[in-house]
């Protein structure tokens, strides 16, 4: 999946942030989650990122 940043014009009109590689006339898929979901997204995202640097020898974060 790819993120892409918008901003909203109005109700039914966008600007996007950066160009996509999508021609007129193609449809794509646009997910906006509610806020409980973004929150959720958000810490999801953060322990992954925790977790990659994570040391396994270190005991104190192991019942995240």
């Amino acid at each position: 999946m790819k993120v892409v940043s918008a901003k909203v014009l109005d109700k039914r009109h966008l600007e996007l942030i950066r160009p996509i590689s999508k021609h007129p006339g193609e449809s794509i898929q646009i997910f906006i989650p509610s806020k409980d979901e973004e929150n959720r997204l958000w810490r999801k995202a953060a322990k992954e990122h925790f977790l990659k640097f994570y040391d396994i020898n270190d005991a104190i974060y192991d019942k995240l």
